[in-house]
């Protein structure tokens, strides 16, 4: 029965190792795709012509789009995180024990 829970207990181990070196790696994913999305922001800044107001619509238009997408993208990304909580909190063993 020990060996049973030691087993158990690396296998959590290696299984929780393995989630962390993920998010470590999609943290520095995220800040380069941040990066990137920042420069080209910029970059259609410099290139607007913003005399012209069908390039200032077009423009205004991109910009909601693209907040639009990036809200979903944010409400996504608080569901999963709450979603794998709740699984993380319901395999864990000692979660009754805790005062």
């Amino acid at each position: 029965m020990a060996q049973d829970q030691a087993a158990l207990d690396a296998a959590r181990g290696r299984v929780l190792d393995t989630m962390e070196s993920g998010r470590r790696l999609t943290n520095f994913v995220t800040g380069a795709a941040a990066l990137l999305e920042i420069a080209l922001l910029i970059a259609c800044i410099l290139l607007v012509d913003w005399g012209d107001r069908t390039q200032v619509l077009l423009f205004v238009i991109f910009i909601l789009s693209y907040f639009i997408i990036m809200l979903g993208m944010l409400g996504l990304a608080g569901h999963v995180t709450s979603a794998t909580a709740r699984i993380l909190a319901a395999l864990d063993p000692h979660g009754d024990e805790r005062p």
